[in-house]
C-alpha cells in the first residue's frame, strides 16, 4: 500500500565576534547561529533552513511529524500518477544514521549528495533533491548537516524506489551558478541583511528552487523568484479544500509581487505561514511555513534577512493566480 503524505519544500546567520559574548549572540548559538557547535548548526540548517525534515520526515494524521521516524524517509512523498501503481512515485531516502541510511557512507559522500548530487557509486540524484541550489552551500555548512545526521537516531527503513517520471538521470544536473542568484539592488538601504538573505533564500533553502519558473534546461535564472510553478493538489496528497493546481508566488516587489509587504510581514509569514497583508490568512502547501514547517522554527534574524533580500530584488511582473492565501486576487487589483 502506497503512502501518501502532502509534501514539503525547500542561512547566513553573519555574527561579528562582537556579538559573541551579547545576548544576540548567544541567542544565535542557541538556536544555531554561526559560532553555534556544528551539530547544533546542522540541526537548525536541516530542520529550520534547508528544510530536510518537510520532504524525509513522515507525518502524523495531525500533520505533526512523527518523532519515532524523523528523517527516516517517505515512500511515495509525491505522487504523480495516483491511479497506477508502478507509475508517479517520488520517495525520499532515509537519512538516519542506520545501515539502511546513511550510516555506511563517509561524512564525503554526503557531502557529495547534498552539494554535487551524486552517490557513491557515481550515480545522480533525482534533481527534485535541490542539490543544483545547494552547490552554493558554505562547505562549513554542508559539514555541519553532516555532523548533525550522524547524531540522529537511526531508523530501519528501505526506502522504496522511485518510478517514473522521476528516475535518475544520466548525468547530475548543473549547479546553479553562484552568480546566477539576483544581487540586491545597489540603493538597498540595508545591504547586509539583504546580502545575508541572499544565502539564506538561494543557496540553503528553497525559495530560488520553488520560486523561479522552469526553462527548457532547468531553472529560468532570467526570471528568478518571480514564481509561477506549479503543484498539483492531488501528486501532494493534499485535501480537496485546497485548490486543484497551486502556484508559487512572485516574490519580487511588484505590484504582481509583493509590493506593499514590509520585512516584519514577510518574516510573519515564514514564521506563522499566514499572509501578513491578508489579516492572516494561511500560505498554501507545499510552502514550509508556519509552525508546522521547517520556516516556523527560523530565528528572528534569519526570516529578516529573507525579507530584506526579497525586497532588493528589482521588481519584476508576473501575475500569478490566486493562491491559498489569495494573495492573487491582492496582487491582480494593485496590477489594474
Amino acid at each position: 500500500m502506497r503512502t501518501r503524505l502532502a509534501g514539503r519544500w525547500g542561512v547566513w546567520s553573519w555574527l561579528a565576534v562582537g556579538l559573541a559574548c551579547s545576548g544576540e549572540g548567544r541567542e544565535q548559538q542557541a538556536q544555531g547561529g554561526e559560532s553555534a557547535s556544528p551539530v547544533e548548526r546542522g540541526r537548525y540548517l536541516v530542520a529550520h533552513v534547508a528544510g530536510c525534515g518537510d520532504c524525509h520526515s513522515p507525518r502524523r494524521p495531525d500533520r505533526s511529524f512523527d518523532p519515532a521516524r524523523w528523517l527516516s524517509g517517505i515512500d511515495c512523498f509525491v505522487d504523480v500518477a495516483r491511479d497506477d501503481p508502478d507509475t508517479g512515485c517520488l520517495s525520499t531516502r532515509n537519512l538516519t544514521n542506520h545501515e539502511t541510511g546513511l550510516k555506511n557512507r563517509s561524512d564525503r559522500a554526503i557531502v557529495d549528495m547534498i552539494t554535487k548530487g551524486v552517490r557513491p557509486d557515481g550515480t545522480p540524484l533525482h534533481p527534485f533533491m535541490p542539490y543544483t541550489a545547494f552547490a552554493n552551500m558554505r562547505e562549513s555548512d554542508a559539514d555541519a548537516i553532516v555532523a548533525y545526521l550522524r547524531t540522529v537516531d537511526g531508523v530501519d527503513h528501505m526506502s522504496a524506489r522511485s518510478q517514473p517520471p522521476f528516475l535518475a538521470p544520466e548525468q547530475p544536473a548543473p549547479p546553479i551558478p553562484e552568480s546566477g542568484i539576483p544581487m540586491p539592488r545597489a540603493d538597498y538601504p540595508d545591504r547586509g541583511a539583504a546580502l545575508r538573505g541572499r544565502y539564506l533564500a538561494g543557496s540553503v533553502g528553497g525559495c530560488l528552487v520553488c520560486h523561479t519558473p522552469r526553462g527548457e534546461r532547468g531553472l529560468d535564472l532570467d526570471r528568478a523568484f518571480q514564481g509561477g510553478r506549479t503543484f498539483e493538489r492531488a501528486g501532494l496528497g493534499l485535501p480537496s479544500s485546497y485548490p486543484d493546481v497551486i502556484y508559487t508566488a512572485n516574490l519580487t516587489p511588484h505590484a504582481t509581487g509583493i509590493l506593499g509587504y514590509t520585512v516584519d510581514g514577510i518574516a510573519r509569514a515564514l514564521k506563522h505561514g499566514e499572509d501578513g497583508n491578508q489579516g492572516g490568512a494561511r500560505l498554501c502547501p507545499p510552502m514550509p511555513a508556519g509552525p508546522d514547517g521547517a520556516y516556523g522554527g527560523l530565528t528572528d534574524r534569519d526570516a529578516s534577512d529573507i525579507g530584506h533580500y526579497l525586497l532588493s530584488l528589482e521588481p519584476r511582473e508576473n501575475l500569478i493566480p490566486a493562491d491559498c492565501a489569495q494573495a492573487g486576487e491582492r496582487r491582480a487589483s494593485l496590477a489594474e
